[in-house]
């Protein structure tokens, strides 16, 4: 059943807003693949959307039009708009600071010092793997390389979905990854992308993961082989 509300926001370059509804209530989220109509919202409009909710849960648009006379539906205005667009809107003085070379390269560049902290972490797996291959036993140095590749695709993708509001990947994948032997692609990942470097919660899992693999390895490599 349709239901009235206001789109208290609308983010015209992202794509999305949040409907106030009309009798009361939490926002509800709404994405612009949503919705139907000849024209694009805007902060303001009074619209007629039903109310479903997303795999976790939260109140989303599923379908939102204008409170207003019935309209041809257009397709088109539930194009995203183009960045040089919406960037053409912005005043002069709102629009950001094109950057420089020398920036790009600090922000996307490996850090000295975590570079050295990989070299440190890999001694033992390294040296566990080549061991298990001298047995004949390829296989660890393999989820290595082919789960790290994973991690790093993973957490690229996680990244521009974040930034263009679209599903995520599950931090449950993202972690059963790691612990399958992508945890060095996915440290590499979090420091180019600057992706899941704050989430302490998240942190805490992905070092107890690498811990658990150091951990590992010293036992096989020291006290008892493995295999």
């Amino acid at each position: 059943m349709e239901q009235r509300g206001q789109l208290r926001t609308w983010h015209d370059d992202k794509g999305f807003g949040f409907i106030r509804p009309e009798r009361g209530g939490h926002d509800v989220f709404a994405h612009i693949s949503a919705m139907r109509g000849d024209r694009r919202p805007s902060a303001g409009d009074a619209v007629l959307y039903l109310a479903g909710k997303d795999d976790k849960g939260r109140l989303r648009a599923t379908h939102v039009r204008l409170d207003a006379p019935m309209t041809l539906d257009q397709p088109a205005i539930r194009r995203k708009t183009r960045p040089a667009q919406a960037a053409a809107s912005k005043p002069a003085a709102a629009r950001p600071k094109p950057r420089t070379a020398a920036m790009r390269t600090r922000h996307r560049g490996l850090p000295l010092g975590g570079a050295v902290l990989l070299l440190l972490l890999l001694v033992l797996p390294i040296a566990g793997s080549w061991r298990a291959v001298d047995s004949g036993m390829p296989w660890p140095l393999i989820a290595y390389g082919v789960a790290s590749m994973l991690a790093l695709l993973l957490y690229g993708h996680d990244k521009r979905c974040a930034e263009r509001n679209r599903w995520r990947v599950p931090e449950s994948q993202l972690h059963l990854v790691e612990l399958c032997g992508g945890w060095p692609g996915g440290l590499v990942a979090q420091w180019l992308y600057r992706h899941k470097t704050r989430k302490i919660s998240y942190q805490a899992t992905f070092w107890l993961i690498a811990i658990a693999h150091q951990a590992a390895w010293a036992y096989h490599l020291f006290v008892q082989p493995l295999f």
